[in-house]
């Protein structure tokens, strides 16, 4: 082992013995202590040594402490449905890109008229769409793609690896697709995640269409000040796109194949399923089809979809080769984090630890005396700061803690709210590769530059840290 990896490793679990042999601190239980060690060091190490095994270990861990049986904790994470649903979700967007529709979306937007008048023109379209495939899609599959994509092209017009064109498109990309991703709950699993961290602590769900009339507008105007940010402040010369030709870089468009026409209208039935039911219980709760509807969650629809492309054929095979998704369409390191999240957020609500009066305890004295903007925004800066030097999901899930505790013990500030401005927040991870998959592809990408990143991400991250506390909290209290 590495020595800094070793030392980083051995520092996490010290912080684990220390506060497992520390007398308990009111309001902390014995077992909250154990709890606050395992779940503290588990943050380290996802943070600092690796995204995967410490989050299989956590569920070890944590059935040492006594809060609950070990069966209560499989069944909490790997069994729970927030972990079957994101890997439905993998599966489903794996359909919907090996269809060949996502090349068939890229091929109608750039060849458009709007694509054609000006560079810049061509290069919003080319970013505006993994903003629009991943607000829908998986955001990694969604950027391995466009990537790709945009690599053509470079190639295609000369550009070289060090040139500031390459370097503002493959940046502009994967941030487009993070902040897609915070947009809706569909096969992105920290949206699902923190929506039940919100139902377990408050009793209350949070549907689909409540959450994505809050992050939608959000979301799009984060996407809107990140071009206006790149077109005042980045100055590439564009000049070799003047008489670029796109028919040069893209596949030709046959006929939607049988396959291919299955594969979308399932994905997209099943989104509707996914939506319909909250629509209905906002504007008909008592219609037959609403009540009945209730009775099925979203992972019903995702495992019913599943099964179905799996099961017909088209051309003599399976319109979804099953055995290849699971290898080739599914994350499984996010599955094992999602599961550990997942257990961790329903670990530290638990009453018997204490942990939420304890955090109220420390934070308290220090928020009270602000107003709840200020509030609102100590919370976004805190989550915003968190997610992008830690891992996302963990920094969510210790944040809506923080923010939960602190909604329903001083009443200043809306719980709902508070809740939809962190998770939000915690998807808008730009600046340093730990904080999320999709910004260490962007730093393995051959055309990008860590300074460019790192200097853009973090004006980003201000920016949209801002839009979300003065503009998105008093846009969330009219959807309370």
């Amino acid at each position: 082992m590495p020595s800094k990896t070793g030392t980083k490793t051995l520092f996490s679990f010290a912080v684990m013995g220390f506060l497992a042999i520390m007398p308990p601190v009111s309001p902390l239980s014995s077992v909250g202590m154990d709890v606050l060690g395992v779940f503290i060091g588990t943050v380290l190490l996802l943070s600092l040594v690796d995204t995967t095994w410490p989050a299989i270990l956590s569920i070890a861990l944590f059935s040492m402490t006594g809060v609950m049986s070990l069966d209560d904790i499989i069944a909490l994470s790997f069994g729970n449905w927030i972990t079957v649903f994101v890997i439905m979700g993998f599966i489903l967007t794996y359909a919907l890109n090996a269809s060949g529709f996502t090349g068939r979306l890229t091929a109608f937007f750039l060849g458009s008229k709007i694509a054609r008048q000006s560079p810049w023109s061509f290069t919003v379209v080319l970013v505006c769409l993994p903003f629009l495939v991943a607000s829908f899609m998986e955001p990694s599959a969604t950027i391995v793609f466009f990537l790709g994509f945009a690599r053509k092209i470079f190639e295609e017009l000369g550009y070289k690896k060090t040139d500031r064109y390459p370097h503002m498109v493959t940046m502009a990309v994967v941030f487009a697709a993070s902040i897609a991703s915070a947009m809706t709950p569909f096969s992105h699993p920290l949206i699902i995640l923190g929506m039940n961290f919100y139902q377990q602590t408050t009793g209350q769900p949070i549907n689909l269409v409540s959450y994505m009339l809050y992050a939608v507008p959000i979301g799009i105007l984060v996407f809107a000040a990140m071009l206006v940010m790149l077109r005042l402040f980045f100055k590439p010369d564009m000049s070799k796109i003047a008489n670029f030709d796109i028919n040069s870089v893209l596949d030709k468009s046959a006929p939607m194949s049988r396959r291919e026409k299955i594969t979308v209208i399932t994905f997209f039935g099943t989104v509707i399923m996914w939506i319909l039911p909250a629509v209905l219980s906002i504007l008909a709760p008592h219609f037959v089809l609403s009540i009945v509807l209730g009775r099925f969650g979203v992972t019903f629809w995702a495992i019913l979809a599943v099964t179905l492309l799996a099961a017909v054929k088209a051309d003599g095979r399976p319109v979804l080769d099953l055995k290849t998704a699971l290898t080739e369409g599914v994350n499984w390191n996010v599955i094992f984090l999602v599961a550990s999240c997942v257990l961790m957020g329903a670990v530290v609500t638990n009453e018997a630890v204490g942990l939420n009066q304890f955090i109220l305890t420390i934070i308290e004295p220090v928020t009270k005396t602000l107003p709840p903007s200020l509030m609102i925004l100590f919370l976004a800066g805190l989550t915003g700061f968190l997610t992008n030097f830690t891992s996302n999901m963990t920094a969510m899930v210790l944040m809506l803690s923080v923010g939960l505790s602190l909604a329903s013990g001083t009443g200043a500030i809306e719980p709902f709210a508070a809740t939809l401005a962190i998770i939000i927040v915690s998807d808008f991870a730009f600046i340093v590769p730990s904080s999320s998959n999709l910004i260490g592809m962007l730093y393995g990408d051959e055309y990008s530059s860590e300074n460019i990143i790192f200097k853009y991400g973090s004006i980003l991250a201000i920016i949209g840290v801002f839009i979300v506390a003065l503009i998105g909290y008093p846009f969330s209290l009219l959807l309370v």
